[in-house]
């Protein structure tokens, strides 16, 4: 297959504060890269009114011709306002420990495009013509890395907050709560912490993007807080009046002999558990979108898609429908967010019961990273497969989870927690 070049962004990490590369390798796909920020809204923790700013900031910059992008994190969904609020979830969470903002969402002031099938980048925003000289001076120039960033001195492996005693025991009580039927599925998350070079940020993407070649990869970078992405699923993508969600439920392993690989992804599709939580995931995403649907616009145009990537298989589905007229951003995000893979089913229910027992907040992890154009498409993903680096204290949190079902088993379920780190471990030199 043929694919586009990563570009080499070292300089660029370094002589601005935003940059985000919203990366696709594949020639079908489509990539682009936000510098600068003309305006931009960072929230700690999130509280009444911080959604009506995101939307102020996207509205002002759509109405303009303007792009805008960044991360919307899985705890911004307690003052969402939309059918998933609660006020029994504003229960007292403590934050993630990383100290990341749970929202940082800005307007780039120059994008540039990698449109599907083009190995290079056009400019579609770009008034300052210094600065877009400046980036593509950058992008063309040559090759600086940091010197022996693998070798410095501040790496840690990761390594996880929880041991297996732990997981098993939050397990019995996602089973329990399955059982007297408060759910009926459920995603279990594990976190783990590791420590990495500041300068090393990256150099780290670099390495996951090589290992996983995920369609939905981003460098997120707003000063000192840069997100890693390696994400194979996308949460939303609009164009026009089409919505798409695109949930993933169901991973399986890689094998290096074909006729073992080719075993292990029939067996996925086969999987009466797989098959299971992924349906369970698509009738909720069709409920969330029916929200803004025109009436009898929901399709499952993929149900179980078997789909293979560089280090796993996965079982991808795909819903659509067509937006109402006049659907606002905010009213989409408030009848969607957080995705539904990533929360379980009853969407409200299985909420509650993540805040209790993994018992602190996700921060970035299972949230969005995305963009919304000057026409008011956009498209985001899911937010996994991640590491979330802070340049200021080198401290690495990465998480991994999975959904759960009466079907499930710890035993595996924790060895599916163990597959997924593993390439992120692999990128960080500790495999």
């Amino acid at each position: 297959m043929t694919v586009r070049p990563l570009p080499h962004l070292s300089e660029l990490v370094n002589r601005h504060k935003h940059v985000a590369l919203l990366w696709d390798e594949r020639l079908e796909g489509r990539a682009l890269l936000g510098v600068g920020s003309a305006k931009s809204i960072c929230v700690e923790q999130t509280k009444p009114g911080d959604w009506r700013l995101w939307e102020g900031l996207t509205k002002d910059a759509t109405q303009r011709g303007r792009w805008s992008m960044g991360w919307i994190g899985y705890d911004m969904h307690r003052h969402a306002g939309g059918p998933s609020h609660n006020k029994r979830r504003q229960q007292l969470v403590p934050p993630h420990p990383g100290g990341w903002p749970v929202l940082h969402w800005w307007e780039p002031e120059v994008v540039l495009e990698w449109a599907a099938g083009e190995r290079e980048p056009q400019v579609v925003v770009g008034e300052d013509a210094d600065m877009v000289a400046d980036v593509l001076d950058a992008l063309n120039g040559p090759i600086v890395e940091p010197e022996g960033v693998m070798s410095q001195e501040g790496w840690i492996p990761l390594a996880p907050s929880w041991d297996k005693a732990t997981y098993l025991k939050k397990f019995d009580a996602v089973q329990k709560a399955l059982q007297r039927g408060d759910i009926y599925e459920m995603n279990l998350c594990m976190p783990w912490v590791g420590q990495a070079p500041g300068s090393a940020s990256w150099t780290l993407f670099e390495r996951l993007a090589k290992e996983t070649k995920a369609p939905h990869s981003a460098y997120v970078q707003a000063g000192d807080h840069r997100v890693l992405c390696a994400s194979p699923e996308r949460f939303l993508e609009r164009r026009g009046s089409k919505l798409t969600s695109q949930p993933i439920k169901g991973t399986a392993k890689r094998d290096k002999d074909p006729l073992r690989d080719k075993a292990l992804r029939e067996r996925l599709g086969t999987s009466e558990k797989e098959r299971a939580e992924n349906v369970m995931i698509v009738d909720l995403v069709r409920n969330d979108l029916s929200r803004v649907a025109a009436p009898n616009s929901v399709e499952v145009e993929e149900l179980f898609g078997l789909h293979t990537f560089s280090t796993v298989h996965q079982m991808i589905s795909t819903v659509s429908c067509t937006l109402r007229k006049e659907v606002t951003p905010l009213e989409v995000m408030q009848a969607t967010f957080p995705m539904g893979s990533m929360t379980g089913a009853p969407k409200r229910s299985a909420m509650d019961h993540i805040s209790r027992i993994e018992g602190v907040q996700r921060g970035v992890y299972s949230g969005t990273i995305g963009y919304i154009d000057g026409q008011g498409d956009f498209d985001m993903n899911v937010v996994i497969r991640s590491l979330l680096h802070r340049a200021d204290t080198g401290r690495v949190d990465a998480t991994v989870g999975g959904a759960l079902t009466l079907l499930a088993q710890g035993e595996e379920e924790h060895e599916e927690c163990l597959l997924k780190i593993h390439a992120l471990r692999t990128c960080m030199g500790h495999e």
